[in-house]
Parts: structure tokens; C-alpha cells; sequence
């Protein structure tokens, strides 16, 4: 098994090879409401920019609940990375027009400097994958991911969450 850096920098391959995700987050209800966003920049420390309205549900959804995910399929290798973590929202016009990509303007037509532009910073706590082609899937073979989660600066391999024993099946 990889170690957590080694592993971090094969979430990061499938998150950048990839702009578009799905964007998980607490509904108002307390379900979950799940979205197929762009990200606009992933950071080296797995720190996720979402370009949005503040007006959108996604905003008033972080607004309620900060924790959010983010999932990318890397169909061809089939991996995924799933991300979860607090999201924040940030409106200052420096970070907005730092993250603007021009192809924005047909959703924002006033640009980075209007008042219907803000990110979402999304700060990686805990990355889960499995990437069949670069053989990281820990036994039992595809049944549970690789799990590495934030430890300060550094990250660190956690174990996947499974549950003990047989499932048994419901009468």
C-alpha cells in the first residue's frame, strides 16, 4: 500500500485530469442534495475551488452545514476520488478574479467583480479512492478504498469505514 503523500498525489492526478465533479452537500430537509459542478483549480494540499451564485441552493446549503464532498470518476483507469471536508464561501473580487476562468462570463456576465460571482473553498479532510488501473485497491480486492486523511500539513492512511461482520439479509 502507498503511503499518504504518495497517495494524496494520485487523488490530485484523478482530480485535475477531470474539471467536473459531483458537489455533496446537506440539504435543508437534512437529506443531501448532490450537483454536477466545475472546479476551477485544485490545490496542492487537495483545497478545492467551486465557482457558483451566492444565490444558488449550493451557498445556502454550505451557509447551513459546512461539510460537503466531492467526487471525480476517471472512467478510463476506472478510479475515483471522493473528497469530503468543511467548504467555505468567499466573495472577496482578489480570489474571485485569481479562480476566473473567461468561459464563465456566459453564466456571470458582470465577471469576477459582480455581485453573482463567489468560490467555494472546499478544504480536503479525508480522500477516498480506488484506481484499478494503478492497482490501488486494498484488500478484500475492490470491496474497500484507499482512505488517507489530513493530519495537520501532512496526511496520513486511515482505514476505510466498513462494517464488522456478515450483513445479514432482511426477512
Amino acid at each position: 500500500m502507498l503511503e499518504g503523500q504518495s497517495l494524496l498525489d494520485v487523488a490530485l492526478g484523478i482530480l485535475r485530469s477531470h474539471p467536473y465533479g459531483f458537489l455533496a452537500t446537506r440539504a435543508a430537509d437534512g437529506g443531501s442534495s448532490v450537483r454536477l459542478v466545475q472546479h476551477l483549480r485544485v490545490d496542492d494540499d487537495a483545497t478545492i475551488w467551486i465557482g457558483t451564485s451566492p444565490r444558488s441552493r449550493k451557498v445556502q446549503e454550505i451557509e447551513g452545514h459546512a461539510q460537503a464532498s466531492y467526487s471525480v470518476e476517471q472512467r478510463e483507469s476506472f478510479a475515483y476520488a471522493t473528497v469530503a471536508g468543511p467548504a467555505t464561501i468567499v466573495s472577496d473580487v482578489e480570489t474571485r478574479a485569481e479562480l476566473w476562468e473567461e468561459g464563465l462570463r456566459a453564466f456571470f456576465p458582470a465577471g469576477p467583480e459582480g455581485d453573482d460571482f463567489v468560490v467555494v473553498r472546499f478544504r480536503a479532510q479525508r480522500i477516498e479512492m480506488m484506481d484499478f488501473a494503478g492497482s490501488i485497491h486494498p484488500q478484500p480486492y475492490g470491496l474497500v478504498p484507499a482512505v488517507i486523511e489530513r493530519d495537520g500539513s501532512t496526511w496520513r492512511v486511515a482505514a476505510a469505514e466498513r462494517r464488522p461482520g456478515p450483513v445479514q439479509p432482511e426477512t
